[in-house]
């Protein structure tokens, strides 16, 4: 699907169905369609790039995936199931883009407001990794030049890992990193979290989209939904424990001991 603005900026949807938390989650119903066809429509609204693309393995596990992509004329770009960086890389040569914006697949509430000022800054100042760490957990997006990532690829220890390549890339060290900062303290709620990473999320989330008729809600009406209800409020608290397993996973560079 080809969006307004003919830029040469990506939005890459990284989607896999192996979960063992929750099975199949990205296909899980939401708002009448699957969590991430869900998701890919409310990204359609970001003016500043040129395609949303599915990137998803070779597995025969994500057949469906792909199938779900063709169905609804979206493209879908396949590659290695581990080595995500190799995925972008191979959407970003196919499509001639200089720059994407990095999306996970189960995170239906990614706001698409923010994104478009972080597409601008980003390409206006020609940074290599713009991100943001005050939305809420599952609706922030990253925005990533080829070069970084090009580099990225060649030079890290362990390409296997580029899962988690958020922490790979935010070395200003290495990258020219910009940090965007929410001025709206309406949305500023890092504490918040909404991704989809097991039953008892998946059951937030279906609470926040079943509340509003108008699937076009915006972030500060979940975040609102959210505070309002009380009884459901602590669910809603990002654990200090996630992602905490930083230490023991390998995203060092060749030149560093």
């Amino acid at each position: 699907m080809i969006l307004r603005n003919k830029s040469k900026t990506l939005i890459l949807i990284a989607v896999r169905l192996k979960s063992k938390r929750l099975k199949n989650k990205a296909l899980l119903p939401l708002q009448d369609n699957p969590l991430i066809l869900t998701l890919h429509n409310r990204l359609k609204v970001v003016n500043n790039v040129s395609k949303i693309i599915w990137c998803t393995s070779t597995n025969i596990q994500d057949e469906p995936i792909y199938k779900l992509a063709r169905k609804n004329n979206i493209d879908c770009i396949r590659g290695s199931e581990l080595n995500v960086i190799s995925r972008f890389l191979k959407a970003i040569n196919l499509y001639k883009a200089k720059d994407i914006v990095r999306v996970t697949g189960d995170n239906p509430l990614t706001d698409p407001v923010i994104m478009e000022r972080m597409i601008s800054i980003h390409k206006k100042n020609n940074y290599d990794y713009t991100y943001n760490d005050q939305l809420p957990n599952g609706t922030r997006s990253e925005i990533i030049s080829k070069k970084a990532l090009e580099y990225c690829l060649k030079n890290i220890n362990n390409p296997n890992n580029s899962e988690y390549m958020t922490w790979m890339l935010n070395r200003p060290d290495i990258y020219k990193v910009f940090n965007y900062k929410i001025k709206n303290k309406e949305i500023n709620f890092p504490n918040f979290n909404f991704t989809v990473d097991n039953k008892k999320e998946y059951q937030n989330i279906s609470r926040i989209f079943n509340n509003f008729e108008n699937k076009n809600f915006t972030l500060k009406d979940a975040i609102n939904f959210v505070k309002k209800n009380k009884k459901y409020k602590s669910s809603y608290m990002l654990n200090n424990f996630k992602n905490n397993n930083k230490k023991k996973i390998d995203i060092k560079y060749k030149f560093e001991k």
